[in-house]
């Protein structure tokens, strides 16, 4: 699942390789991740924006996943098959990337990787980088969705009635409490969620910690690994990335709640918690 930045630099010249770029910005943070791209990325890296190319188009949840299909479709045009080996990577430590991973297994891919420390650290350690912008021949994409990986508004209602999966939210504990911005009318969490920044899967220079560290961290956090785990954010990409890492450990039983609080936070009639 995690690929280091020496071995991937020892396949570039593989045929059967498909690197995405995967870096993706909020409005506010007024980068263009695109135009980035456009000036450097890793050789034979394609991009992939999750708004705009892997999104349903029209939904009224932004960043709503599209459907398989489509989705497998986006992929192959992109010259990105099911026979492929892929490799995802951004400039933030997997924040995005883990959205891009997550479509890429809920289409039916069998085995997608990031780059761990993504692009962040290809830099710092001085490997190549290019502006040129690779083209491929578009591809045979299987889809054969995985929707045991895909949580919807009834899934996590049905949680709580059940009481048995256990719901981590990715956002910031400042969120999570509810005293961070929003852009929903309501703010908190969904009752009985433990809080488990995305951040924390990473360490200082954005490389995935240690497995035995990461399973203290969701174990401290009440995270158990004989229970369903339903990972939910602020629209559903930071929570692939948890789901990610709660994969990378072991936990086999992981769904990523695909609204979250993008959908959770304006609805009237389910409960929210604030502490």
């Amino acid at each position: 699942m995690l690929i280091e930045p020496e071995a991937l630099q020892a396949r570039l010249d593989e045929p059967d390789l498909r690197i995405i770029d995967a870096t993706w910005y909020l409005p506010a943070q007024g980068r263009n991740a695109r135009e980035e791209y456009a000036l450097e990325h890793i050789p034979g890296a394609l991009y992939v924006d999750l708004s705009t190319d892997l999104a349903e188009p029209g939904a009224p949840i932004r960043n709503t996943i599209a459907e398989p299909p489509a989705l497998a479709g986006t992929f192959a045009r992109a010259g990105i098959g099911t026979e492929h080996r892929v490799v995802v990577y951004d400039r933030r430590g997997g924040y995005s990337a883990g959205r891009i991973w997550w479509a890429l297994c809920y289409a039916g891919h069998p085995g997608p990787a990031l780059l761990d420390g993504g692009y962040a650290r290809w830099i710092a350690e001085g490997r190549p980088v290019t502006s040129q912008v690779p083209v491929f021949p578009e591809a045979s994409f299987e889809s054969t969705p995985r929707e045991e990986i895909l949580a919807r508004k009834e899934d996590v209602l049905r949680a709580l009635a059940e009481q048995e999966p256990v719901i981590v939210d990715a956002r910031s504990l400042e969120r999570f409490r509810g005293n961070g911005e929003e852009s929903t009318r309501h703010r908190g969490h969904i009752p009985g969620s433990v809080c488990v920044p995305y951040g924390s899967n990473l360490d200082d220079e954005l490389a995935f910690r240690p497995t035995a560290e990461l399973r203290e961290i969701y174990e401290k956090a009440g995270v158990r690994f004989d229970r369903p785990v339903i990972t939910t954010c602020g629209s559903g990409v930071t929570a692939s990335l948890s789901a990610f890492a709660l994969m990378l450990i072991g936990h086999r039983d992981v769904r990523v709640y695909d609204g979250s609080w993008a959908e959770w936070g304006d609805l009237d009639d389910v409960p929210h918690e604030r502490n």
